[in-house]
């Protein structure tokens, strides 16, 4: 008997420079096979779907009258081949046809990571090929996904999960080998992932007992520790040969500041100096630098930026405003706005703002920009974050 899932995906369609409103985009999922496993993955696929897609499930013949093949951006065919032991997975999309067969292990965890494993690398080949997107989800794991950012020359994601052993660490998709990388460092957690242009490793981590910064080459399997032994360091930021972090300051009372470290002359330097404020989640925007400040008398955040006479509100509201990431001209933040955390693209040179995620009834943190693509992470409310990519243009 042939089962369909008929699907409909959100999509965003960009008005003038000033908001995005949701459009839907349609998916067909269609099963040839009543075995166990096609089931079972049927029904995964359908769960799994369910947050970003309007999910039907009546007759394909009656639910797809009206559509043509113009409008239905997504087909994916389920069979299985008892003989061979292989569950056949097939997806359509565009011009492209991507297969994802895989041979069948009779256990609950084969068949939730392979259901993952199906669902991501159909996102991750429409994101590298597909033109018509404009909002794709692009992780489905059951945990954690968190702090996507892309390499310089967009051939790698990455991003923190704790899909290893439990803990949070760095996780990848490379895009010409089309396959998965992780740094497995089994006796820590790690936040705020960088990419260098020669593929070292920058990120937060409490390998040594502390918070700390540090650089990791996955040829040599090398950990060099950047920031100093003494106190917690946080956040790093990854610009042109300078690596951009927090270290925290005492003096009987405890704030932090913003170091610079240059990765050729190997020095560390502090470039802030605003005794009692704690800062965050430094960047680079038009040559200047960003960050997330706590203002001491309101105790919300805002986004600051450093000038030559001090440092002054960039993005100045009432609203609690935090994760500033540059780009060019372009800043992605995130706003406390209706009960909810939005991310918000602001162009410094015309000073606007696009609500991106304003229609999503979820927080949405950690935004990075690539091109005219924005990540983020969004936290479901009754489960864990995945991760999601914006066009903008």
């Amino acid at each position: 008997m042939k089962k369909f899932l008929l699907i409909v995906f959100f999509s965003l369609v960009v008005l003038g420079f000033s908001q995005i409103s949701f459009k839907k985009e349609i998916a067909i999922l269609e099963s040839n096979s009543d075995s166990w496993i096609a089931s079972r993955v049927f029904d995964l696929l359908k769960d799994k779907l369910s947050y970003t897609y309007r999910v039907y499930t009546k007759s394909i013949e009656k639910d797809t009258n009206n559509m043509t093949l113009d409008n239905v951006a997504l087909k994916i065919g389920i069979s299985d081949d008892a003989s061979q032991n292989i569950i056949r997975i097939v997806a359509n999309f565009e011009d492209e046809e991507i297969d994802l067969s895989e041979r069948i292990k009779d256990n609950d965890k084969w068949l939730n990571n392979f259901v993952v494993r199906v669902l991501e690398k159909i996102s991750f080949a429409r994101y590298k090929k597909d033109k018509r997107w404009h909002i794709l989800q692009l992780t489905y794991w059951d945990g954690i996904d968190e702090y996507p950012k892309m390499s310089k020359d967009g051939n790698k994601l990455i991003f923190i999960s704790d899909r290893y052993i439990g803990n949070r660490n760095i996780w990848g998709y490379d895009f010409e080998k089309e396959k998965y990388f992780n740094v497995s460092l089994d006796f820590s957690s790690e936040y705020f992932p960088n990419i260098t242009e020669d593929g070292t490793f920058i990120f937060q981590t409490s390998l040594y007992g502390k918070w700390d910064v540090v650089m990791y080459n996955p040829d040599t399997e090398e950990i060099k520790r950047i920031s100093n032994e003494s106190f917690n360091a946080y956040s790093p930021y990854y610009e042109n040969g300078n690596v951009y972090f927090s270290i925290e300051e005492l003096n009987g009372k405890i704030w932090t500041e913003i170091y610079k470290y240059s990765i050729k002359s190997n020095e560390l330097e502090k470039i802030t100096n605003l005794e009692g404020t704690t800062k965050y989640i430094p960047g680079i925007l038009n040559n200047k630098l960003i960050f997330q400040m706590e203002d001491p008398k309101s105790g919300q955040f805002g986004i600051y930026e450093k000038r030559k006479e001090g440092i002054y509100p960039l993005i100045d509201t009432d609203l609690n405003e935090v994760d500033p990431f540059g780009n060019k001209d372009n800043l992605v933040f995130s706003r406390l706005y209706k009960g909810y955390y939005t991310i918000i693209l602001y162009n410094n040179k015309t000073k606007k703002e696009i609500p991106i995620t304003l229609g999503i009834s979820d927080d949405a943190f950690y935004p990075s920009i690539y091109n005219d693509i924005v990540l983020f992470s969004l936290y479901y409310k009754n489960g864990e974050p995945d991760i999601f990519a914006v066009r903008i243009k």
